[in-house]
């Protein structure tokens, strides 16, 4: 019962410390955006009055808006009347459409999800299939290959890519549209962009932690009792790999997710990462700060996920907490 006792108090200690250090990361990544936000040129109460009240804004209302936003305080004062009014749910009011930031967001980022989803399943699929062939086979030219590809796939830039493909499968082949979101044919491109760098990524680093599961004690022992080299591979080393890989693979994924804001461009996918760039473009301040708070928490939540889930599944590291 104390053992129990133990263990459950140094989860609890583990995930407070996880908790704690995504909340600190949040705060330092919105303080710097809102810092550089406010360091910008331009009149955000002026900005905002001719919003409201059309090119005959009095200096008053403009007066009572800095007063309102605290614009004349210091940028932390200003900071956290954002995020007090950010913690409600009040993201205040775009300045380029009049309308709430967070009816926006949560406009476009179901269009976002569906986006980073399918990448994130090819992405899974095809890297942890490409790092077992990878690992399993030792023999013929097919793991080289793999390895080639994988870092081809990991340094080619996203918008690179993306023109390429848009080169060969519309403008010559014409198979795939160049643009929006108008059923399947147009998913491929985007999804293929966002899952191939994070495919290669995982690949590699399955195929490392399996390789060198498969070099482990319990593997050989088990190939002595005279189990087959699959049956080795998906029920003693692959479990163990697949654990060793969980960070890589939400880091991974979080990439997926923040690489969304190039690709929604290029091909004019209309979701939040293309929504996010035309307000850097239009300098509305409230909707780049509410994108970076969106892309930032997802981000975290994320990665930070993946740190819970090891730490509590893995027996070693739960000893170091406890320890």
């Amino acid at each position: 019962m104390a053992e129990h006792h133990r263990v459950g108090g140094a989860r609890a200690r583990a995930l407070a410390r996880h908790v704690l250090t995504a909340v600190a990361v949040l705060l330092v990544v919105t303080f710097a955006t809102f810092a550089l936000v406010r360091a910008t040129p331009g009149n955000t109460a002026s900005s905002i009055a001719v919003r409201q009240a059309g090119p005959g804004a009095t200096q008053e209302q403009v007066d009572r808006i800095r007063e309102e936003l605290k614009l004349d305080d210091s940028v932390v004062a200003q900071y956290g009347v954002w995020l007090s009014r950010a913690v409600s749910g009040d993201l205040g009011r775009s300045e380029k459409t009049g309308r709430p930031v967070a009816e926006e967001i949560a406009e476009k980022l179901p269009r976002t999800l569906f986006l980073a989803l399918g990448s994130t399943l090819i992405a899974v699929v095809v890297g942890f299939a490409a790092g077992i062939v990878s690992a399993a086979v030792r023999r013929g030219p097919l793991p080289g290959v793999l390895r080639l590809l994988a870092l081809v796939g990991a340094s080619v830039p996203a918008f690179w890519m993306a023109f390429l493909l848009i080169v060969v499968f519309s403008e010559r082949l014409g198979l795939l549209p160049t643009s929006g979101q108008a059923g399947p044919a147009s998913w491929v491109m985007p999804w293929v962009v966002l899952a191939v760098p994070a495919a290669a990524t995982i690949s590699r680093v399955v195929a490392v932690a399996l390789a060198e599961a498969l070099r482990q004690p319990y593997v050989t022992a088990a190939r002595a009792r005279g189990a087959s080299v699959r049956s080795t591979i998906w029920r003693d080393a692959l479990p163990n790999a697949a654990a060793a890989t969980l960070n890589v693979t939400a880091l991974q994924v979080g990439m997926v997710l923040t690489g969304t804001v190039v690709v929604e461009t290029v091909f004019a996918w209309p979701g939040l990462g293309a929504w996010f760039v035309a307000s850097v473009e239009f300098r509305d301040n409230w909707a780049i700060l509410a994108g970076v708070l969106v892309f930032a928490v997802g981000f975290i939540l994320i990665t930070r996920t993946a740190d819970v889930v090891q730490t509590v599944g893995d027996p070693r590291l739960r000893e170091e907490r406890i320890r």
